[in-house]
């Protein structure tokens, strides 16, 4: 379970913020499914919500021992979908596509704000802290909404030679 990895690889406050991030998640019927080693996937019916990795999972974010990150996936929202402080906690977090743009997930804008290289999964948020991780939650939550209406996009997988 989440739970241990969390209690065995994190401590303090990175403790508290993950151990606070997954109880939010199950008590919205999110529940994290191991993917790799210290790696969980959450999904809602057949589309990622989010991907929850800690030190010891394969090299993502450079992360050493005892360091979690979280990597919420987005959609196209409008600039509004997010209050002012939350917007820009989530541009800071907007990392570059790993592949330079040529994304099977591309999506033209975040919040109304245009980056050279963007995706579903371009915010990433490690060692999240409390407010970050309420940016985090609100982020689930408007791709929770997206999937329940159908506005959340299939995913078509394109091979690296298409891309």
């Amino acid at each position: 379970m989440i739970e241990d990895v969390i209690n065995d690889v994190l401590s303090g406050a990175a403790k508290v913020n993950a151990l606070n991030l997954v109880a939010y998640l199950r008590a919205n019927k999110l529940n994290p499914k191991l993917a790799a080693t210290n790696a969980f996937k959450v999904s809602s019916k057949t589309f990622t919500v989010c991907f929850i990795r800690f030190h010891g999972s394969a090299a993502y974010n450079n992360m050493g021992p005892g360091e979690w990150g979280v990597c919420p996936f987005i959609g196209e929202y409008e600039a509004d979908a997010l209050p002012d402080d939350m917007r820009e906690i989530a541009w800071a977090n907007k990392k570059h596509c790993q592949t330079c743009g040529q994304c099977a997930l591309p999506v033209s804008s975040i919040f109304g704000r245009k980056f050279l290289t963007s995706c579903e999964c371009s915010i990433s948020f490690k060692n999240p802290n409390a407010e970050e991780i309420e940016c985090t939650k609100k982020l689930i939550e408007l791709r929770r909404d997206a999937i329940k209406t159908g506005a959340a996009k299939k995913h078509v997988y394109v091979a690296i030679k298409d891309r």
